[in-house]
């Protein structure tokens, strides 16, 4: 990874995780990649996942722990002429934030931590509340049927592309670009691309 992309702040990375519905697990059994996008919570340094308690990725986890987790929240896509005249195609990009986490997964057998768990994806994904909460009697054989498992984290790498390792020219055009387009996401854009020159 280019260092200039490198984000390093754990509060950035907390916060886009945070916000962030789904992300990619990527598993690997007898040489034979698996990837599968999953809903997740952090909760502290961890991330946890649910499901069923059968299937592919129950069988190749408990085989082999060792993963690799992604997210990505896309932001504009940059067409070639916003930052050349010469009508290359090879400018043409899209900038983003992404996560890339790599560790072990480890069950979740203990009651409580599967409710807090589940409680924190509700917490997430529900925000506006709404329902009654999973600590209730009325859960436990729902819980109890569910797999929850976490990924304990080794290494955790995020990066930031807005065009921090381009001319002045070209970010200035691209700039120029996204506010005539302006769109929503083409606004958003224009502002990360200022907030990490």
């Amino acid at each position: 990874m280019k260092q200039i992309f490198e984000i390093r702040d754990k509060e950035q990375i907390d916060a886009l995780l945070d916000s962030i519905e789904y992300g990619t697990l990527a598993i690997c059994l007898d040489n034979k990649p698996y990837s599968l996008p999953l809903n997740f919570v952090r909760v502290g340094e961890e991330i946890y996942f649910h499901g069923s308690k059968s299937g592919r990725k129950i069988k190749i986890l408990q085989q082999n722990s060792q993963t690799s987790f992604s997210v990505v929240e896309a932001h504009a896509m940059i067409q070639s002429y916003f930052s050349t005249t010469e009508g290359l195609a090879c400018p043409a990009t899209q900038f983003f934030k992404s996560i890339m986490i790599e560790g072990e997964i480890a069950f979740v057998e203990a009651y409580e931590e599967k409710v807090k768990a589940l409680s924190a994806l509700m917490e997430k994904l529900q925000p506006e509340g709404k329902y009654r909460p999973l600590s209730e009697q009325a859960y436990q054989k729902a819980i109890n049927a569910t797999t929850v498992y976490k990924l304990i984290p080794t290494e955790v790498r995020a990066k930031y592309k807005f065009g921090q390792h381009i001319s002045d020219e070209r970010f200035e055009m691209i700039l120029t670009h996204l506010e005539q387009r302006a769109s929503k996401i083409d606004k958003e854009t224009a502002m990360q691309m200022k907030e990490l020159r």
